[in-house]
């Protein structure tokens, strides 16, 4: 009898054959309930990155985009390193993402956030402050994973600042390169794993 793993993809539950089956690599992100939360995963090629949204308040909008609290949003995403073109793929993701806000706001600040990631070497986390005509401000964290083909990034966005470092301290913490296939086995895995949390 095959064994069914529950997932979100788009918002719904969708089982997925894990026992003796070779499933293809989602293209999308990957979410599994848990107890308080979402463990989240998103592959690109041979590794993927793992993550856990916290809190019951979370909802899903689609996969790739996230309401963490009221006012309080997620993006999530890969940017190749062919768009990058530099070695330092942290630095450059940081400095295209500012580029791209520089095209679409009056103002634009940024800052390393390198208080909220303590010693880890293989996260970023920028603080992108983009105002308009007006003044009026939203606040983006731009958390990003190296990989090998690029940068995984998480970017959390909210017009107010005040709690966000605590949440995004709780992301990175949990924002991870795990350098395998995510397979049907290792869904498998991560289904158990989120079971476990409950």
């Amino acid at each position: 009898m095959k064994r069914l793993v529950q997932l979100l993809p788009l918002g719904a539950l969708m089982p997925l054959p894990v026992k003796g089956v070779q499933a293809e690599t989602p293209k999308d992100p990957i979410y599994v309930k848990t107890s308080n939360g979402w463990n989240a995963a998103y592959a690109h090629g041979n590794e993927y990155a793992e993550f856990r949204v916290i809190g019951n308040g979370a909802k899903l909008q689609d996969p790739y985009h996230i309401l963490l609290q009221k006012g309080v949003g997620m993006m999530v995403s890969f940017v190749d390193k062919k768009e990058l073109q530099k070695n330092d793929l942290l630095s450059a993701h940081a400095q295209w993402e500012t580029n791209y806000w520089h095209q679409h706001a009056s103002r634009v600040e940024s800052n390393n956030r390198a208080d909220l990631i303590g010693t880890r070497k293989d996260v970023k986390v920028t603080e992108i402050r983009v105002y308009n005509d007006k003044g009026a401000q939203l606040s983006s964290y731009l958390i990003g994973l190296a990989a090998k083909d690029g940068v995984f990034a998480l970017s959390v966005s909210s017009p107010a600042k005040k709690g966000v470092d605590l949440l995004v301290k709780e992301l990175v913490s949990s924002f991870k390169l795990v350098p395998r296939n995510l397979d049907a086995e290792e869904t498998k895995r991560l289904s158990s794993e989120a079971k476990a949390q409950r």
